[in-house]
């Protein structure tokens, strides 16, 4: 990155700016205590790729936080805010300050992609799991969730790359 994309003002600056669209992204899709398919993963994803893990986690944190309070889909739950983070964790780690040319992309997009649906369907199902389970046992629960976790992997597979690349062009 430029010198001028190094401060900490524009760090801040941006960094809240992707919080409040990764807010807006996850609460104007109408969500079920099983399925929930938003984008608010491309705002945390530009800031772990520019900034890294920690700024990535703290961005999806403060996001889900906000959005619990402001416009709630029921009560607050911290471990879906962390297991969030931990999704921050994943983005900045597998793409910040890596060589991603060439397949390289390809194979840490693969890789955050995995990981991703590993979070998101037993992580995140395992705070869900005591909320909305009712009388299902963890693993019916893991495969209720099957159809919202797979396209959220998919839309990574995708989208991963083509947000990278546009945001090393804009930032170049």
């Amino acid at each position: 990155m430029e010198k001028q994309y190094n401060t900490k003002t524009f760090q801040l600056v941006l960094t809240s700016l992707m919080i409040a669209l990764a807010f807006v992204l996850n609460r104007i899709v109408p969500a079920t205590p099983v399925y929930h398919l938003a984008l608010d993963f491309i705002p945390v994803f530009i800031v772990g790729i520019l900034f890294g893990p920690l700024w990535a986690a703290i961005t999806y944190g403060l996001a889900d936080t906000l959005g619990s309070i402001l416009i709630p889909f029921g009560s607050y739950n911290p471990g879906i805010t962390f297991s969030l983070m931990l999704l921050g964790v994943v983005y900045g780690f597998v793409f910040y300050k890596q060589d991603c040319t060439g397949k390289k992309l390809i194979i840490r997009t693969v890789i955050a992609a995995i990981l991703t649906f590993v979070i998101k369907l037993f992580v995140t199902t395992y705070f869900l799991w005591p909320m909305y389970g009712a009388g299902n046992t963890y693993f019916a629960y893991v495969l209720l969730r099957l159809p919202n976790c797979i396209p959220i992997a998919i839309a990574n597979l995708i989208l991963l790359p083509m947000v990278y690349k546009l945001v090393f062009r804009i930032v170049k």
